[in-house]
């Protein structure tokens, strides 16, 4: 095979990866000149190696033997990335030393990369074979019928290992030891929501909500508090904290600890809000586990609308959105179950309101697996002030097959006792489960037992991309009731003035309690790559004792042709808070939309139109663009103009920006006698040992980045806009928790002037921690050597080129050039240049340096040509090489 195509395709796959900085135009030539040459393998002894005759067509000598014979690598420290029996397991820097058995140049493990690929050390420890005072081995030597190639064109290690010699657990699964509590800090992380608006009868509205979570790290504990501040023309500033709670891991028992206000998570009973304990088995600790479930809420604005999202009264998501179709897809609910409040808040002022159902999916675990959830607590109520009743919730789910997993669980408060058993099974149709609570309370002396039955279906067909879900439950009596009933019917027995006016069915024999309910969602793609387009239904359908009932629903099809994308929904929802307010309210929408691009490019603008038509009304129509500016992409806009359903014209525009420190968005809106304006600004700060950040929203998992010496304006990899502050630090918004999280630099927009020590680093974060990875800079100025002999000739290829305080600078290329990086202190001293078994020296003095330069050049001649000494002193540890670009150094170690 021809080197110089192994080199084109490694030098590919150097640049695709962004492992190598942007270098000068001199410097790509540098390594075009370098890939003409062609080097074909011959027999060797014993092994393959290369017709070194090739390289003497510019009547030199090629010092390349030490550099091609018998390994595709010299001894060095490479940036690969690593695949163990296929699958990628990591991007690291990685020993390559000379192994004394055979003399090739081979991977050299320590105990924690062999951890990191998935070798089980356990076993190699109880066989002897790993030794403290070592940290170089070899693959072959530790494992029978293992291995370990160098892919150099591809910067890749492939590791073929005996399954029997890797660690038993599943894939994704990381091993507890590694598991890591990150650094102390605290950080608030703020969703600020504002609106101003203006009518032509001289009344002005003003309504801000500004939502926080607030947190502190300490050790392995996290402390957090939920709170909202909330203001509107005519009304009193209000803050509302809506929990506050300390949590930390359980490692041993794979578990969560809870302590303060938060909700329970129970697969069995209803989310209840509370002041207490809890512990609960984090499934995020196990290999292949669930991640969790939320659902999808859609809907359709006219003008630049605010979506506020409540769970149990509680405001949990605020977002501004702009006219046409809106999904919400970052959603995170508290507890596991209870219905989903979504109020549409146009800029005119008028409300949508609809709901969305939300619930656990069906009880399935793994085989042998028990998940379990334990809280002792104060009921915390969700309106004013009233009764707090101590109560006990626990439940518990074990897998006894693979098809069949058992439930059972247990609720208890003074009066009120809920006993619950169920069953799930997976059939080749779907998981089904079944559950059946009973339940007593007694109230001021009377007594009411009940039960309810629950079924629940999900399931993922593949073969057809079909996705379903069906949630139904019946209460088998009028007479059954759930922990809130019970306190809230307590309290309206007990004269509590809110209750007794708001709730009057409770203490009535035919009430407003739950009779019947159905959530149902189907998603489902038509063709093949969804040739023919995608169509969704998600409903919910309540009836309660009374004889009232409440639903909602919304279906849609959207599909594209050629550049155009269209999208058909409907949306209905009828009598939708019935059962607590005994009002009718019933509201049909149809909504069309149409998107295309507006002319070529990466990211061209996109024109849209939407037109939608309510219940009983005339058709709203709206048109506009949005797009990005291309000079920077993180700037946002949209402009739309429209007519209302009354037949007036109404517009809008907004402009975004999403930036490091966080983003912003502000909007203006009109219409009808009415002016609008709107700002949306959502990030958070953090404030830690090294300093305080700005950044983008954060997770409940987030990490930081640390560069030292501190240097600013860094790029993180694979995160948009996420780079160092001043101090050096950067803020990655989300990680996955007890998972590995591989963290790098960008090159791009990074100085040639500058080095990273390592490529990438892996982070595994607990729940609610802030891991930290911290990368090692280097800078100062890049240098290009074209070095000759004494009788005018070039250094040949291959020569190596040390500086006098002992680095490696790097390797003569065919035309005799290094490409070095210099530190500021190294700006002059003496190069040793050695080739075949000859070296000389020769001083050098750089000169100042001129402003936008990107590489300095300087010509070099060796005044004289000395013997290398016949008995060299031990080679040093393997160096990493200071060179912009792997050499023609092309197999030259790169940093």
């Amino acid at each position: 095979m021809l080197l110089s195509t192994c080199l084109c395709f490694w030098i590919d796959a150097i640049a695709a990866d962004g492992l190598v900085k942007a270098v000068p135009e001199a410097d790509t030539q540098l390594i075009a000149n370098a890939t003409a040459v062609d080097i074909t393998r011959t027999p060797g002894r014993g092994h393959e190696g290369y017709n070194v005759a090739f390289l003497y067509g510019m009547g030199q000598s090629a010092d390349v033997k030490t550099l091609l014979m018998g390994s595709d690598v010299l001894p060095g420290i490479y940036r690969v990335d690593i695949y163990a029996n296929n699958t990628l397991v990591g991007r690291q820097d990685v020993v390559f030393s000379e192994n004394p058995k055979s003399g090739e140049v081979e991977a050299c493990f320590s105990e924690d990369l062999l951890k990191q690929v998935g070798i089980n050390t356990v076993a190699l420890h109880s066989e002897g074979k790993l030794k403290a005072d070592t940290d170089c081995y070899r693959l072959p030597d530790l494992i029978d019928q293992a291995g370990a190639v160098y892919d150099s064109p591809r910067l890749r290690l492939n590791l073929s290992v005996p399954q029997a010699a890797m660690t038993r657990e599943r894939r994704g699964y990381v091993d507890p030891s590694v598991w890591d509590s990150g650094v102390s800090l605290g950080f608030v992380n703020y969703n600020l929501n504002s609106r101003y608006d203006y009518s032509s009868s001289n009344e002005s509205r003003q309504s801000t909500n500004l939502g926080l979570r607030m947190g502190l790290n300490v050790g392995d504990w996290r402390l957090r508090n939920n709170s909202s501040q909330t203001s509107s023309t005519g009304q009193p500033s209000k803050f509302t904290s809506q929990n506050t709670y300390l949590q930390r891991d359980i490692t041993g028992l794979k578990s969560q600890l809870w302590l303060g206000e938060t909700y329970t998570n129970s697969p069995l009973f209803d989310g209840v809000r509370f002041r207490g304990v809890q512990m609960a088995s984090d499934e995020g600790m196990s290999p292949d586990s669930e991640q969790g479930y939320a659902p999808v809420i859609r809907g359709n604005a006219e003008s630049n609308a605010t979506v506020e999202v409540r769970q149990n009264n509680y405001l949990i998501y605020s977002a501004n959105v702009s006219p046409g179709p809106f999904e919400i897809t970052d959603l995170s609910p508290s507890g596991s179950n209870g219905d989903l409040e979504v109020t549409i808040i146009e800029a005119d002022g008028r409300r949508r309101v609809m709901r969305q159902a939300f619930s656990s999916p069906p009880l399935m675990v793994r085989e042998g697996r028990l998940l379990y959830d334990a809280t002792l607590g104060e009921f915390q109520q969700d309106y004013g002030s009233s009764e707090r009743p101590v109560f006990a919730n626990g439940s518990m789910m074990y897998g006894l097959t693979s098809d069949l997993t058992l439930a059972s669980g247990l609720q208890a408060a003074s009066g009120f006792q809920a006993y619950s058993m169920g069953a799930g099974i997976n059939t080749r149709i779907g998981a089904v489960s079944l559950d059946g609570t009973q339940s007593h309370s007694s109230i001021e002396g009377t007594s009411k037992a009940g039960q309810r039955l629950r079924l629940r279906y999900a399931k993922f067909i593949e073969s057809t991309n079909t996705n379903v879900s069906v949630n139904a439950q019946r209460s088998l009596n009028e007479n059954f009731r759930s922990l809130s009933d019970h306190v809230y019917a307590s309290s309206a027995a007990q004269g509590h003035a809110w209750y007794s006016s708001e709730f009057p069915d409770y203490s009535s024999t035919s009430s407003a309690y739950s009779r019947t309910r159905l959530d149902v969602y189907l998603a489902q793609n038509l063709g093949k790559d969804n040739r023919f387009g995608s169509v969704y239904l998600n409903g919910s359908d309540d009836r309660y004792w009374n004889n009232s009932s409440s639903r909602s629903y919304s279906a849609g099809y959207s599909n594209s042709w050629r550049s155009l994308s269209y999208n058909v929904g409907v949306t209905h929802a009828q009598n939708v808070s019935s059962s607590v307010y005994n009002s009718r309210y019933s509201d049909t929408t149809l909504t069309l939309s149409l998107s295309f691009p507006l002319g070529g490019g990466e990211r061209p603008p996109q024109v849209f139109m939407n037109s939608s038509r309510q219940q009983g009304g005339d058709t709203s129509l709206q048109t506009g663009v949005t797009g990005t500016l291309p000079s920077d992409r993180d700037v946002n806009y949209s402009v739309v103009a429209g007519r209302g359903a009354d037949g007036t014209g109404n517009g809008s525009a907004s402009v975004g920006s999403n930036t490091s420190v966080g983003n912003m968005t502000l909007g203006y809106s009109y219409g009808n006698q009415y002016h609008s304006t709107s700002l949306q600004a959502n990030g958070a700060i953090v404030a830690h040992a090294g300093g305080v950040n700005l950044a983008q929203p954060l997770s409940e998992t987030f990490a930081l980045v640390k560069v030292e010496p501190r240097m600013a304006d860094v790029p993180v990899a694979s995160y948009s806009g996420v780079k160092t502050g001043a101090n050096g630090y950067a803020v990655v918004p989300n990680a996955t928790p007890y998972r590995a999280n591989w963290l790098g630099l960008s090159a791009n927009g990074m100085s040639p002037d500058v080095e990273i020590d390592t490529a990438m680093q892996q982070v595994v974060p607990r729940r609610g921690a802030a891991a930290l990875a911290t990368f090692k800079s280097s800078s100062g100025r890049r240098v290009q050597f074209e070095l000759f002999r004494p009788d005018g000739k070039l250094m040949p290829f291959g020569a190596t080129v040390d500086h006098d305080d002992g680095q490696r600078l790097g390797i003569a290329d065919p035309r005799g050039r290094v490409l070095a990086l210099l530190s500021d202190e190294q700006t002059s001293g003496e190069l040793l240049i050695s080739w075949d078994n000859n070296q000389c020296r020769v001083r050098f003095a750089l000169p100042e340096k001129k402003a936008g330069e990107n590489y300095q050049s300087i010509s070099l001649k060796c005044n004289a040509v000395t013997p290398t000494p016949d008995k060299p002193a031990p080679a040093p540890a393997p160096k990493k090489i200071k060179s912009a670009v792997p050499s023609i150094a092309f197999y030259q170690p790169r940093q």
